[in-house]
């Protein structure tokens, strides 16, 4: 998916806001939620690679995704908020997975758990995987590597 993509699920999610046709659970502040999400799933991403979970790939398309959404719903100026929400957001995430897997607490991974299943229910549709540096996201197969309105 692209960013325009998600810049139309961001819009939905927020006329879904103003407009009272989301659940009761639903964010009141979308980019708040977003950033949030975008470190909670960094630090699921860590964590996943760290035990070579074979769903990293899946929460790195996700991570993505929302990242966009993140991206799309920042106003000129605000990055440095964001970045701060995102920042401790993965620090909490991480301190319940680090209290799941060292302490063997099933609390720490519900609750874990719950907040990932929160994020990923508001990205709606397949998610693309992330692609690798041997196939950009921009370039079709066989496509010359600069397209030609940057070449001249």
């Amino acid at each position: 998916m692209g960013i325009g993509t998600h810049i139309a699920q961001a819009a939905l999610l927020a006329a879904s806001l103003s407009t009272g046709h989301a659940s009761a659970d639903t964010v009141s502040n979308p980019l708040y939620f977003f950033a949030t999400c975008a470190g909670r799933l960094s630090a699921e991403l860590s964590y996943q690679w760290m035990v070579s979970d074979p769903a990293a790939a899946e929460t790195e398309a996700v991570r993505a995704a929302v990242l966009d959404i993140v991206a799309a719903l920042t106003p000129e100026g605000e990055g440095r908020g964001v970045l701060s929400w995102r920042v401790e957001a993965r620090a909490a995430h991480s301190a319940l997975l680090s209290r799941a897997v060292f302490h063997s607490d099933d609390w720490a991974r519900s609750r874990a758990d719950q907040e990932i299943a929160h994020c990923r229910a508001y990205i709606v549709g397949p998610v693309a995987p992330v692609p690798t540096e041997a196939e950009p996201a921009d370039i079709a197969p066989g496509a010359p590597a600069v397209p030609a309105a940057v070449e001249n």
